[in-house]
């Protein structure tokens, strides 16, 4: 009987051990178990990305699955590791006498968004507070890993007039406003709850989401259409931004790290955003007395979509569509052919709009001319006293027969199934001298808007 208890403590005793190796349950203040070295690789290759859709820079999240652990590093577009240095290794202000910095302490503590974000560098390695580097170490056991988009970045470029001291726009010679090109981080899409997955290691990873930035009605005016009139018609939907671009994610569902070893892991990219592409017609024709709009006659042309979800959780790719929003982007591809139509001269402008956004979403009402689905575009005139021309389109029927989301089983939860989408208001929103032609069935056609709307001037 005691050969055989001696048995058990051997087997059991074993058991431990390997544990302790695999998942890392030692204290690791006196026994750490990590890995030599973990490096990434990131491959984009085959996303066909626009200069402003390649990351410039990106968050690497790892949880530890068992004997949980949270690791978050902003990383460079080469897979480099931002790290901050310690407070013995930050060179202190020196005095004549003064030996230099102190012994370097531990360089592989994670970056945090607040602390470190806003003053990461440009890939030049110089600044004091932190570096890049090639590799990290990691506790062994098992992990959920992604990177994604840091969505602030590339920053955007935008015009901003030179003001002197008193507030008042400075003029050049000629008396035309001087301009300054500026900088700032992107604000069309938030990362929300990474902070507190990082002091937090209860959270789910699955609660760091991106989120469009919400806009308040009486802000869409100055935000997004360039401060020209506005009309809502589609009331009871909240406003968001459009992402503008694709932003990326790679996941890596469950990796086992051993202790003792160095680790190259690929990642590769998808896209987390729903690149949509609208197309619509708008026809100028000439009234009974050949009064006649041109393209020279519109400022610019935007559109609306509604059925926007506003949020997606960056770990699973589910979107959560409790409350689903609208953006409104403007149209900047026009071709413009010529035509003859009962002997009468006919404009055609051919447009597109592009979305980017998480995840779109039609009503189950494709007759109805509010709510999901439905997309609106206004025309301004360069006549700034001339009323913008407004018409109305329910896409639902088509976002449902492409199957462009999916259901989850979970009520207000859906999934992306397309990473592009293609949508066609197949008949044309005709204008004849400066009247909108009366007509379309509220489905795929154009109903012009009342003209007692309330208007925001």
């Amino acid at each position: 009987m005691k050969a055989t208890t001696n048995i058990y403590q051997i087997i059991f005793a074993s058991l431990l051990l390997v544990g302790c190796t695999k998942v890392d349950l030692c204290d690791e203040g006196t026994h750490p178990h990590v890995v030599d070295g973990f490096s990434v690789t990131y491959d984009w290759s085959g996303l066909e990305l626009s200069d402003d859709e390649t990351p410039e820079r990106l968050y690497f999240v790892a949880t530890r699955i068992l004997n949980t652990r949270h690791m978050v590093y902003q990383t460079n577009k080469d897979g480099q590791f931002w790290v901050e240095k310690s407070e013995e290794e930050k060179e202190p202000e020196t005095t004549p006498g003064d030996s230099g910095p102190e012994t370097p302490g531990d360089d592989n503590k994670p970056a945090t968004r607040d602390d470190n974000v806003t003053e990461t560098p440009d890939d030049d390695n110089t600044e004091p507070g932190g570096e890049y580097q090639p590799d990290i170490k990691l506790p062994g056991g098992e992990y959920f890993m992604m990177a994604f988009t840091d969505p602030r970045y590339p920053k955007l470029e935008e015009n901003k007039k030179k003001l002197d001291e008193t507030g008042k726009a400075m003029l050049d010679k000629d008396g035309n406003p001087i301009i300054d090109k500026i900088q700032r981080e992107d604000d069309r899409v938030e990362l929300v709850n990474l902070d507190k997955f990082t002091a937090d290691e209860a959270m789910p990873v699955k609660q760091i989401v991106m989120r469009h930035a919400p806009v308040e009605p009486d802000e869409v005016k100055e935000v997004l259409v360039g401060n020209r009139k506005w009309a809502d018609l589609n009331p009871g939907i909240g406003y968001v931004k459009d992402a503008g671009r694709k932003l990326l994610v790679a996941r890596r569902d469950y990796l086992e790290l051993d202790a003792g070893k160095n680790y190259v892991q690929p990642f590769n990219f998808n896209s987390l955003t729903q690149h949509v592409k609208i197309q619509f017609t708008v026809q100028l024709l000439p009234d009974e007395n050949e009064n006649q709009l041109t393209v020279e006659d519109f400022d610019a042309i935007f559109l609306e979509m509604a059925g926007i979800a506003p949020e997606v959780s960056i770990s699973t790719g589910i979107l959560n569509i409790e409350e689903l929003t609208r953006v409104v982007v403007e149209v900047t591809e026009k071709e413009v052919t010529q035509s003859v139509e009962d002997n009468k001269p006919v404009t055609t402008l051919s447009c597109t709009a592009f979305l980017n956004v998480f995840g779109l979403i039609g009503n189950v009402d494709s007759y109805t001319i509010t709510g999901p689905g439905v997309c609106n575009i206004v025309l301004y005139p360069i006549d700034k006293n001339k009323t913008p021309f407004r018409a109305k389109a329910n896409l639902s029927k088509q976002i449902k027969e492409q199957a462009i989301t999916a259901e989850t089983g979970t009520v207000n939860e859906r999934r992306k199934t397309k990473d592009e989408v293609s949508l066609i208001v197949r008949i044309p929103f005709r204008i004849v001298g400066e009247n909108p032609e009366k007509g379309g069935d509220g489905i795929e056609g154009w109903i012009p808007a009342d003209d007692d709307i309330y208007e925001d001037i």
